[in-house]
Formats: structure tokens, sequence, C-alpha cells
């Protein structure tokens, strides 16, 4: 069975391409402007990056929905949303 980690993976506004003379793995764009490369575990740290930043935006606009919600609710005018 070939090895899947050979095969481009295409993520829409770019692909991740193996580099052929060594272990590391290249970035493209779609207009085809490469991109840093870096090895697979780069990629990984990356992309796990990406997610805790992701899930700290959703918790933050969570906090300012309630926020929003509980002093509507006082009907204080002056109120001024810290998370927003």
């Amino acid at each position: 069975m070939p090895d899947p980690r050979a095969h481009r993976i295409d993520v829409g506004p770019f692909q991740l391409d193996t580099d052929a003379d060594s272990p590391t793995w290249r970035a493209v764009a779609a207009d085809g402007v490469s991109v840093p490369a870096g090895a697979w575990h780069d990629w990984v740290a990356l992309a796990q990056r990406v997610l805790q930043v992701d899930a700290l935006w959703r918790e933050r606009e969570a906090r300012g929905d309630a926020w929003d919600q509980g002093h509507a609710a006082s009907g204080s005018a002056d109120a001024v949303n810290p998370y927003r």
C-alpha cells in the first residue's frame, strides 16, 4: 500500500505538496505561488494553533453574547460590553 503522506493535500486556497528532494512539505497557493516549506510536524503544529485560536475566538464571542443578553435585560443604556 502506498504511503498516504506522499499525496498532495488540497485544502482550497492552498495545497500541501511533498518535496521530492527533502522530507518537507511545501505550501502552494491556488495561484501557483509557493510559500514556506516545513516538516509534517510543523504543519500539524500550525493546524493545532489555528484550532486553538478559533476556540478562543468562539469562547470570547459566546461571552460577549451572554453579556449582551444579560445587560439588555437590565435596561441600562450606558452599559458597555467589554468583550466587543
